[in-house]
């Protein structure tokens, strides 16, 4: 490369006006050595050059340097007609679809015609419209993309919702536990006192005994059987608080019960919902592949896919409302929320 910079500039004169004349890759190589030219001109001397030496203008010639650059298959340009027009119009399209785009027939005004075919005008239109379809299509896209995060979002919230529920219910559940464990601890002590209460009452009557002695005696079992009677009813309501704290430990279960089957389901629905989200991604795609060109086709494809996924929503809503009310109300809202944010957006 080094070498061919060193060339002198009448041999790239020469070599201009030569393929200006030919065929095929003339204008690539044309392209080339008005840059290796550019560069070998002292500075201020381009212009002339360009004007006095090969007949071009400075818009003409800087075209022609720019399709050296991008194109790197001379039998591209060659099947557009040898038109420098159009292979610059084709710079608009992303360098892995211009040989697609140059290698097939496209439909202008009902006709089939390939690109040498088309007038320069026709392309332009042709190319204008694929943009414009390739934007509508990354819009529509984007659109999907956040309506997925924002339903996983609020699947993610509900999900962390019943989480700390269940959190909270399994703590009560060990507060229920540990005061029944209590109480039982309690009433073991309480009937441990009551017998001992019983033996020593059992043991206040004795024969031959003084008056003074069997007044002191009464008194002291009419204090027993007092204390028993009071060591009694705190038994008693040991019990009951026993049997309380049993009632509210099995209570506790059961809404942990309840709760894990509802966040079961939520889980499962969810999978599903992502699943089927993932599928409706697919069938969409798939679709769009199908639809072309049409932005009403491809607009419908997407409607319908979102409305699926929304009636699915408010099924598993209706699922969830049947055992978890105050769950249901929140997914409902944060479906609300969604279809907020999706009306925002248009």
């Amino acid at each position: 490369m080094s070498n061919e910079m060193t060339r002198p500039i009448e041999v790239i004169t020469q070599e201009i006006n030569f393929y200006k004349f030919q065929a095929g890759s003339a204008i690539i190589e044309i392209g080339k050595r008005l840059c290796e030219a550019k560069q070998c001109l002292p500075h201020g001397a381009w212009g002339d050059w360009l004007q006095n030496e090969v007949e071009f203008s400075e818009r003409t010639a800087q075209n022609f340097m720019k399709i050296a650059r991008e194109y790197q298959n001379p039998q591209l340009i060659a099947d557009m007609g040898n038109s420098a027009t159009k292979a610059l119009l084709l710079l608009s399209l992303p360098a892995d679809e211009r040989e697609e785009f140059v290698g097939e027939a496209h439909e202008i005004e009902g006709e089939a015609k390939t690109v040498a075919e088309m007038t320069t005008k026709e392309m332009e239109q042709l190319i204008k419209e694929l943009e414009a379809e390739r934007a509508e299509k990354e819009k529509l896209q984007s659109q999907l993309d956040l309506f997925q995060t924002e339903k996983d979002n609020a699947v993610d919230a509900a999900y962390k919702e019943t989480e700390d529920k269940l959190e909270t219910l399994v703590l009560q559940k060990e507060a229920a536990e540990k005061a029944r464990q209590e109480a039982e601890e309690k009433i073991s002590a309480m009937e441990t006192e009551m017998d001992e209460l019983r033996m020593q009452a059992d043991q206040t009557v004795l024969p031959d005994e003084s008056e003074l002695e069997k007044i002191r005696k009464e008194a002291e079992a009419a204090a027993k059987e007092k204390a028993e009677a009071a060591m009694q009813k705190k038994l008693d309501k040991a019990k009951k608080d026993a049997e309380k704290a049993k009632k509210e430990a099995a209570e506790a279960q059961a809404a942990i019960e309840v709760h894990e089957a509802a966040q079961k389901e939520a889980e499962e629905a969810m999978l599903k919902a992502r699943a089927e989200l993932a599928q409706v991604k697919t069938d969409t795609e798939k679709k769009l592949k199908v639809a072309g060109s049409s932005g009403i086709t491809r607009f419908k494809v997407y409607f319908e896919g979102v409305q699926q996924q929304i009636n699915q929503m408010i099924e598993c809503i209706s699922k969830v409302e049947e055992t978890e009310g105050e769950e249901a109300a929140k997914l409902r809202a944060a479906l609300k929320s969604l279809c907020q944010s999706v009306q925002d957006n248009l």
